[in-house]
Order: structure tokens, then sequence, then C-alpha cells
């Protein structure tokens, strides 16, 4: 697998945050904020059209943004299309998810985000990293990093699994999603240590006693400790900004929160 091709850490925030506004509409309002990446929340099967991946990658090289990842809207359906005992359906996931690897090529993104098995799964974990390999194999070969993200409702949320897959899968990369991390009652900063420097970016968000997802900034996260952690471990990459639409109050308080979190970004890169 190449490099990651990025030597600072740079910030940027998903289209998710404006859920259930357009993908277009959210990347409308994103650009006035100044990012230097965006991820891509994909949320419907015309948006794989290439007119329309087009017409998305215009608005943000207009805008001076790069896309730099891509997530899938049928994340929720991984565990059926992927890691279920019907063969069938695993062969026809892979060319499913095709589409999306090169809807990731065509925004100008090399990632690709992937939730994956949930965690009640009876499917043996050498079983789940033969199938990731097959599709991690698919993805390279069109020019995308298929990355595993940490997810509370799935095998990920385990540190003991990402552990285990790290050893099974050496060239494998990851997202760490930090609001994950705690859901999955798991420590952001042992997580940063055991994936270190196979993280590829972080979905970054704040969190106080009650609230796991808040604007950075807003909560008791100590940010710029965690970055300088991440740095240690050698990476590089996009620290992007994942909330949900109740997360926030309005474009302001979202705005605060992703210069708060450059500022912080600029001190450490």
């Amino acid at each position: 697998m190449a490099t990651k091709g990025f030597d600072t850490v740079f910030t940027g925030i998903s289209t998710a945050c404006f859920y259930p506004a357009t993908t277009e509409d959210s990347l409308l309002q994103i650009a006035p904020l100044g990012p230097a990446c965006i991820e891509v929340f994909l949320n419907a099967a015309m948006e794989l059209r290439p007119d329309y991946l087009k017409k998305l990658r215009s608005i943000a090289e207009g805008s001076g943004i790069r896309v730099v990842s891509v997530h899938p809207y049928c994340s929720i359906m991984e565990p059926m299309l992927f890691f279920s005992y019907y063969q069938r359906r695993f062969e026809e996931g892979v060319e499913l998810y095709k589409h999306f690897f090169a809807a990731a090529a065509l925004l100008g993104a090399d990632t690709l985000v992937f939730h994956g098995d949930i965690k009640q799964s009876t499917l043996p974990r050498e079983e789940y990293f033969r199938r990731f390999s097959i599709l991690w194999e698919t993805a390279k070969s069109m020019g995308i990093h298929l990355c595993q993200e940490n997810v509370e409702r799935c095998v990920s949320g385990s540190m003991d699994f990402l552990a285990d897959m790290k050893r099974n899968l050496p060239d494998v990369e990851y997202i760490l999603d930090v609001k994950q991390a705690v859901r999955s009652g798991q420590n952001p900063f042992e997580l940063a240590t055991l994936l270190g420097e196979k993280v590829r970016h972080i979905h970054m968000s704040d969190h106080r006693k009650g609230y796991d997802c808040l604007v950075p900034g807003s909560g008791v996260f100590n940010i710029r400790e965690f970055l300088f952690t991440m740095r240690k471990t050698g990476f590089s990459g996009g620290v992007i900004v994942e909330l949900y639409r109740e997360n926030f109050k309005d474009i302001v308080e979202i705005s605060r929160g992703f210069q708060h979190l450059s500022t912080i970004v600029s001190t450490v890169s």
C-alpha cells in the first residue's frame, strides 16, 4: 500500500453534520467556513451518478476545498452485505462497493469509511479479516484506501478486535472516531496509542458527562493533548469535524468550533 501522502495535520468538516440537508447544500454551507478538506457523506444511490459527483467536485474545487474521504450511506447494511453466511450476497456487496470506490475517485478522494459487522456477530474474526481483505484489495486496485472505523454498535467498537485486526492485516488503515470511542467506553488516548501511525483520519468531536457528541471546544475533551499524542505516533492526515445536526444550534456555533479546532491543529502540525 502506498504511503498516506500527507506530511501534516489539517482540518476538515463532514457533510454529515448538516444531514438531512442535501449533500450539495451541505457542501455549500461548509464552503464559507474555510476548511482545507471535507468528507462527503453520500446519502442516496442517485448521488453515485457521475454527473452528480462532478457537480459536487466542482463546488468543492471552486471553494478551494479538497474532498479527502467518502462515507457510504449504506454502512448500516454492511453486516448483511459482507458478513452473513450467504456467499452470493458478499460477492454482490463487493460489486456494489465498487460504485462507491469509483465515486470517491471521481470526487478526488482516496479514502472510504467502513463500519463493518455488528458486535453481536457470530462470524469468526479470521473470516471477517479474510472478507475485509478481499474488499480492501478491490478498493486498492481502484486507488482507494478502505479504512476501518471504530463504531460502538460494531465489532470495531472493541479495542481487542482492533488490536487483532491490526496484527492480522498490517497494511490496513483506520478512521479514529472520538465520539464512537466514548460511546464504547474506550479512552480515546488509549485508542490513539493502539492504532497509532495507522490512523488515516480522525472524526473529531467534544464531549462531557451525559453528552458524547459536541462541537469542539464545548466539552471537556483535551483536544490539544490528544492531537499531540497522535502526532507522537506519526499521525498525519485530516482531523474532520463530524457531528449530527442536533449537536449544534446554527452555523455560527459550528463555525466557532471549527475555528477552535483549526487553531489547535495549527500548533501541532
